[in-house]
């Protein structure tokens, strides 16, 4: 018995072994993307592009449901955006909070008769308002249909070649949809899709849609995920764009091109990954077409948004974010090994399999192992303590690598005893951080094959000012 449980512990030992070597190429892809990023912002003339108009109009798509608290602040940090030509449409996915009311009384909306073309289907509009104070902004009232449903109308009522998606928890950098253009035009006739970083803008200082500085918030669970979300888009998303096998754009920060959106039918209504089915379908596409594209990440340009701060809250996100992966899995699931999908079917669906599906499992086996082994005196003490060890020295150097890689990314407002606060909390993330996103992926699996697959809803406390 203590000879199989040695070989099943031994053979778990492996499999992250692995896992950690794959996550070794993508760290090393992202390093190499992130100078090659580096040297290039420099050879881009922001001011030359203003003065020559190099910069296509744009169109930023914010969807909101039950935002009565931080609409009016996203909303005015896009007006502050330095971009030549762009329009805000905001689409109230009919909100039974003060959503509408609130726009209508802080940018002085009037319904009109707004003519535009039904590209894709939606739920019914009810109204297009305009502001009197501000030619940009498009207010879009409408039936509830979901975040899908809603981003569709937007695509429907917008004008420009290129439109930028936002969630309406989002505060954008003055430069970040300037930054996010620049791929589209080094690149114009293979870009389809780019994404940027979202950090979180909890406790941050926050003034008239502006992101003043960035402030650390003394909650374990907001520290911990916002080193999770440097590992995710540094040391993941970045080293993926560099091969071309990225499947994800966040839904809170993406901009594309609007032709080959309505290529593939747009959003898919009713997808709680909507995000990930979306750069799915477009690199199901490009791949049909036998055209050369360019799906990829800009590491210096940021969006600000309001994360969980309470475990009830992370779960709903957390579970919705693992059904969605399940989804997009599950219903593309002739891509995955498929030759015919290249460096995607071949790599990037696998990579998700491994990273994201298999692994709790794994870990559950482990645990049990661990558990018996330690509970009937079949393993050895100094075995467990190496297994943990190695563990949880593996977590510490992806933090700290991560949060270097963040930090010369886009830098930081935050002091180095900041950094220092966020090491140390990252210790405790192999101690009950870690199992409870292992349960979140297991309850997602579990709503996932019984059907019960509902939004779940993200409850906001508002940005501070």
């Amino acid at each position: 018995m203590a000879d199989t449980l040695y070989k099943l512990l031994i053979g778990i030992m492996v499999f992250f072994f692995s896992v950690n070597t794959v996550y070794m190429i993508v760290l090393l892809l992202s390093i190499y993307e992130l100078q090659k990023s580096r040297k290039l912002r420099f050879t881009f003339d922001l001011d030359q592009a203003f003065k020559f108009r190099l910069l296509p109009p744009v169109s930023i798509l914010l969807p909101a449901y039950n935002e009565e608290k931080t609409i009016v602040e996203s909303v005015r940090s896009l007006l502050f955006v330095r971009y030549p030509e762009y329009e805000i449409l905001i689409i109230n996915d009919g909100s039974k909070d003060q959503t509408l009311q609130i726009l209508i009384d802080a940018f002085g909306l009037i319904k009109t008769d707004y003519v535009f073309r039904r590209s894709v289907e939606t739920a019914d509009v009810r109204g297009i308002y305009t502001s009197k104070e501000n030619s940009r902004i498009v207010v879009i009232d409408k039936e509830n249909g979901g975040k899908a449903d809603a981003l569709n109308a937007g695509i429907n009522v917008s004008r420009y070649p290129y439109f930028c998606a936002v969630d309406a928890d989002t505060i954008l950098g003055e430069d970040a949809l300037t930054k996010l253009i620049i791929p589209f035009i080094n690149d114009p006739e293979r870009t389809v899709a780019v994404g940027g970083v979202v950090k979180s803008a909890n406790g941050a200082a926050i003034q008239m849609g502006r992101l003043l500085k960035e402030k650390l918030v003394y909650n374990i669970i907001v520290i911990l995920q916002s080193i999770e979300y440097a590992r995710a888009f540094f040391m993941g998303r970045l080293g993926l764009a560099a091969a071309n096998s990225l499947l994800i754009i966040s839904g809170a920060f993406g901009l594309f091109r609007k032709e080959d959106v309505l290529k593939v039918n747009g959003y898919k209504a009713g997808s709680l990954g909507e995000d990930m089915m979306l750069v799915v379908k477009l690199h199901k596409l490009k791949r049909q077409e036998r055209k050369k594209y360019r799906i990829t990440f800009v590491s210096d340009t940021v969006c600000w948004t309001e994360i969980p701060s309470s475990l009830r809250v992370l779960s709903k996100q957390r579970v919705r974010w693992q059904m969605g992966l399940l989804e997009s899995l599950f219903e593309n699931a002739n891509m995955i090994c498929n030759p015919r999908y290249g460096i995607i079917g071949l790599f990037a669906f696998p990579f998700y399999i491994l990273t994201e599906i298999v692994p709790p499992f794994v870990e559950i086996a482990g645990y049990c192992i661990l558990g018996a082994g330690i509970a009937f005196h079949l393993l050895p003490l100094s075995l467990v303590y190496r297994f943990l060890l190695i563990t949880w020295a593996y977590s510490l150097m992806h933090n700290v690598v991560a949060l270097v890689m963040e930090y010369y990314g886009i830098g930081t407002t935050l002091k180095f005893h900041h950094f220092l606060i966020k090491l140390f909390v990252s210790l405790s993330e192999s101690l009950f951080y870690r199992q409870l996103n292992l349960f979140y992926k297991l309850k997602a699996l579990f709503k996932f094959f019984t059907a019960e697959r509902e939004w779940g809803s993200m409850e906001r406390k508002g940005f501070s000012r």
